[in-house]
């Protein structure tokens, strides 16, 4: 049962008013509550609230429209609907560089997540690292 304290509680370590606000709830929400037994904190969530400077927005090296060598990782079979299976070329993507284009079909791929570039689609690595995918197919 999730139960919201205002921090001066923990600042005073006010066990008793810790527990009245959970024996609070706990009637609220069921009807009744227990405040001579023991309770126990199983999890504690916190939230802060705060100002952060906006992060610089960093362009990445520039290359050429071909992708760099070290960037491919091979092929891989892939089922398109429409195109059927293809040995599809797979990248990198921390390895791409700006301007690089990649035509369809083809994987790219990072540590947590691939994209997907589909038969006559066609992806350009933007000066921030971006991948803009200009959908081309019918």
């Amino acid at each position: 049962m999730t139960v919201e304290l205002p921090a001066e509680l923990f600042r005073a370590q006010d066990r008793d008013g810790i527990k009245q606000r959970f024996d609070a709830v706990h009637a609220t929400r069921y009807g009744y509550s227990a405040p001579a037994e023991k309770a126990e904190i199983v999890s504690l969530r916190s939230a802060i609230t705060g100002l952060m400077r906006k992060p610089a927005f960093e362009p990445i090296a520039a290359g050429q429209a071909e992708p760099p060598a070290a960037a491919f990782r091979g092929t891989r079979p892939v089922y398109f609907a429409g195109a059927g299976r293809s040995d599809t070329p797979t990248y990198h993507r921390p390895d791409l560089l700006a301007n690089n284009r990649i035509a369809g079909p083809a994987l790219i791929e990072e540590h947590a997540s691939t994209t997907v570039v589909h038969p006559g689609d066609v992806v350009t690595v933007d000066a921030f690292g971006d991948l803009v995918i200009d959908i081309l197919r019918s």
